[in-house]
């Protein structure tokens, strides 16, 4: 059941507040185990009985220390797919982000999970 949950993209879309590079700009707060609690998702049985598959795009706010301390969904197939995704987003830790002068600040960061079925 894990292994039906095909992750195709780890591109992150950031935006908010970001966090020192070492150049003087400023960078997002970055996911440090994205992969281990995206692949642990159980891909919901009503899903893969309707043969529903499709990327749920959800925003993340991050506070100074890389807790995830509120969260929107932007964009689902269905609410079962959503509802997966947000069962998961509390085990995910994050770097957080920081100002040019590299203090830690809240962020924001919009994470893609892409649900497909495979055979």
């Amino acid at each position: 059941m894990k292994k039906q949950l095909l992750i195709l993209s780890l591109v992150l879309f950031v935006f908010g507040a970001q966090a020192n590079n070492g150049k003087g700009e400023a960078e997002g707060p970055k996911p440090t185990n994205y992969k281990e609690v995206i692949s642990q998702i159980e891909y919901p049985k009503v899903c893969k009985e309707k043969g529903i598959e499709g990327k749920v795009i959800v925003t993340l706010k991050i506070d100074e220390i890389g807790n995830v301390i509120n969260h929107e969904f932007g964009s689902y197939p269905c609410t079962d797919l959503r509802d997966a995704v947000k069962d998961a987003i509390k085990d995910l830790k994050f770097v957080p982000a920081k100002d040019v002068n590299g203090n830690p600040i809240v962020g924001k960061i919009a994470l893609p999970v892409n649900f497909k079925l495979t055979i």
